[in-house]
Formats: structure tokens, sequence, C-alpha cells
């Protein structure tokens, strides 16, 4: 199977992020195109004070909107990074997956990060697998992957993993390689596809670098720049 990596450059702006995605999606040939946390959300440098609502109305709703707009062009599997998503009870932190314009299935994030949990974003209650062709699918969206009852329940019932991560904070502790990504793919087996953004920070640019992972290594490492890698699996 074929999967397209999009490790995208935060453009600062909701609308340009969004098009630009619209863009590379629909230009790609792929069975599945992964992209970013929050990959829609100006961040580092650009960071917009916005309120949740605004959010939603601003980032969320046009993102999901868009989405299921590209998933009519696109062959395969869209699994659409996440989103602020706007729900009667609450907002969540949620990726969606589309496939010639019907939703998949959708993953609301279990385990929401202190920032996210001061903005009064939902904690998710729930973890998603689902079937396609190619075998069975796993969602986990950032920091889930360092908590392991979530990656247990998540990478013992999948094939493949797929992993959004949003921005890289500068402040980060350093570290060589994959360890979590290597962790979780040699403990059950399985293939951990981690999507990252790059972000501006005090004017430079920072990834931390996206990657595939399998139980007998990393097979691909992107480097430290917007890339679009379409890696078979």
């Amino acid at each position: 199977m074929k999967v397209a990596i999009y490790q995208m450059e935060d453009r600062g702006d909701a609308r340009r992020n969004i098009e630009q995605a619209y863009k590379i999606i629909i230009q790609t040939e792929a069975d599945f195109f992964v992209l970013p946390e929050f990959f829609a959300i100006p961040g580092g440098d650009f960071k917009k004070k916005y309120g949740l609502e605004k959010c939603w109305q601003v980032t969320g709703r046009p993102t999901l909107e868009m989405l299921k707009e590209a998933s009519y062009h696109f062959g395969g599997y869209i699994i659409g990074g996440s989103i602020l998503e706007k729900a009667p009870e609450g907002y969540y932190n949620t990726c969606h997956v589309f496939k010639n314009g019907q939703l998949v299935a959708k993953y609301r994030k279990i385990n929401i990060t202190k920032e996210e949990e001061d903005l009064n974003v939902s904690r998710g209650r729930e973890t998603v697998c689902f079937d396609t062709p190619f075998g069975r699918v796993g969602l986990l969206i950032c920091a889930d992957c360092i908590y392991e009852e979530t990656t247990d329940k998540v990478a013992s019932k999948s094939d493949f993993v797929f992993l959004p991560v949003s921005l890289t904070d500068p402040n980060h502790p350093k570290f060589e390689g994959h360890p979590i990504s290597t962790q979780i793919s040699q403990k059950h087996g399985v293939s951990v596809i981690k999507v990252t953004r790059v972000g501006t920070f005090g004017g430079k640019k920072l990834a931390s670098k996206s990657a595939v992972t399998m139980p007998s290594g990393v097979i691909f490492e992107a480097g430290e720049e917007e890339e679009l890698a379409i890696i078979e699996i």
C-alpha cells in the first residue's frame, strides 16, 4: 500500500493552511493521505488568541468541509490530521477519516495536554480502529502515544497505526530517533505512521520529523522542511 505523508509547514493563516492541504491532496495518488494534528491552526510565531468557538468557525468547520470535498478527488483514505471539533456537549481534538465523500471514522483525542485542558477542550472516551482492504487501521493523536493503556488498546487491534502530531515545542527535551513509535511497533507488530508539522519559532523553522516505523526499524524519516513523501508499506 502507498501512504502519502504530508509534513506540512504552517503558513501562519488558517485559510492558507487549508487551501494548501487541499491542493496537495487532490494532486496526490496513494492509498492513504495523512496530515498532522491541528494542521490548519496557526501556531508558534503565528499563534492566534482564538476562543474555542472562533477556532471552530475559522479553522475546524472549513477544514472539515475541505476534507470531505478533497476526498471526492483523492482515490484513497484521507487521515485528516485533527481539527477542533464542536459537539453539543463541548469541543474535541478530533481526527476525521474520509473516503469518496463519506466519513469512515472519527477519533476524539483521549489524552489531551495541559494546554488543551486549560482551554476546556473535552477529553475523548473511546479508542477507534476500522477495517480497510489493506488491513485494520488504528488512530492516535500526538500525546496519546505516551500513554501505554491507550496505545495497547489501539495497536493490539491494528495492522497500521496513524499518529498525527502537531508543532514541536522548542523547549521540549531533545531526543534521537523515534523511540515511542519503535516501542509501539515492536510490542504489537504494527507499522506506525507518524506525521508532524513544520513550525516557526523565533523566526526559525522547527520540525520533529515524520517517520514510518515497522517492527524491523524505521523505514522512512523526513527532513526538517515541508515534505510530501509517498511510502510503500
